[in-house]
């Protein structure tokens, strides 16, 4: 079997602290039964600072965060970069002149804003859009489940979640279309009072894509929001996997819009908040994309085969 190493920084604060730490421990395990793995995945301060790594192909150091991963080729010094960060770090750009660096996904993938940090156009070829992931490993099934069994609906949208001081636009709702505010207790608490609504507004945090926007598909809850920007492997389709509206050219971010932006949001809502159908069809498309691309299971397939490692065996 080809040697690889796998480089992630983790220790026992962040190996399930996040569902893509979870992922990553699962696909170190499948790579465990096709490769040889070297791992270097362990750092004491992995949930409070980037993590230190030399590469066989650089003179350089490279830094990672726990929400990273680079799996390198030991033969041929070839490797690949994972990304769950919100923002562009030195492991998705510094790596791109590098000929051994083969792919690089990223879960936040913003096309315009990523080639605007690119030494030159050409290097684009090694980027990819990638997946995103919820916010824990939570019994999505149960809420699929208990969704499915409402016979009545509550007659607005609705969004609960921190650092609403950055997403402006949550407060600028009508309260007769709108519920909504700071956290609700656990998950599951939040969860099913959620499942309570015809649609869940949805808006960038520290980025566009939110942990909550997999969740809501997971759970058949159609969200409703501005098209959004950032890209996935598997194209979202607007009005088809989620209740879009055109992104007006004055709405500089969708969390900081103004009163006539959060009225677009409302008048989509008040469009489509008695089609049940319009909405089942959301909902339906919405938690098939998410069985086939996010599950656990699936999302470990989907990457293996977006960083093509079946070339290393």
């Amino acid at each position: 079997m080809a040697r690889i190493i796998i480089h992630t920084p983790q220790n026992d604060l962040s190996a399930k602290n996040r569902f893509y730490n979870i992922f990553f421990l699962e696909l170190i395990s499948i790579l465990k039964t096709r490769f040889n793995v070297q791992e270097n995945t362990f750092y004491e301060l992995a949930h409070e600072r980037q993590y230190e790594i030399k590469l066989l192909s650089e003179d350089f150091g490279s830094y990672l965060l726990e929400c990273e991963m680079i799996i390198e080729n030991q033969e041929t010094q070839e490797f690949v970069v994972l990304s769950v960060s919100d923002d562009l770090t030195g492991a998705i750009l510094n790596h791109q002149t590098n000929p051994k660096c083969k792919k690089i996904l990223l879960s936040q993938f913003n096309l315009s804003y990523l080639q605007s940090h690119l030494r030159d156009v050409s290097f684009i070829d090694k980027y990819s859009p990638w997946i995103y992931f919820p916010l824990n490993d939570f019994d999505f099934d149960e809420m699929f489940q208990i969704r499915n069994n409402k016979d009545t609906l509550v007659d607005k949208f609705c969004f609960w979640g921190s650092h609403l001081e950055h997403r402006k636009i949550i407060s600028l709702f009508d309260p007769k279309y709108f519920d909504g505010g700071p956290p609700i207790g656990d998950f599951y608490s939040y969860a099913k009072n959620l499942l309570n609504y015809k649609a869940a507004f949805s808006v960038s945090g520290r980025a566009e894509f939110c942990y909550r926007d997999i969740e809501n598909f997971s759970m058949g809850i159609p969200i409703i929001r501005f098209e959004f920007v950032n890209q996935m492997y598997k194209p979202l389709i607007p009005n088809f996997h989620y209740i879009s509206v055109e992104r007006p050219e004055d709405l500089i971010s969708d969390n900081s819009g103004e009163k006539h932006h959060a009225k677009l949001i409302e008048n989509k809502f008040i469009e489509i908040k008695d089609d049940l159908d319009f909405l089942n069809f959301i909902s339906n498309n919405a938690r098939k994309y998410w069985e086939d691309f996010l599950r656990l299971e699936k999302a470990i397939d989907l990457t293996y085969k977006i960083l093509e490692l079946d070339d290393w065996k």
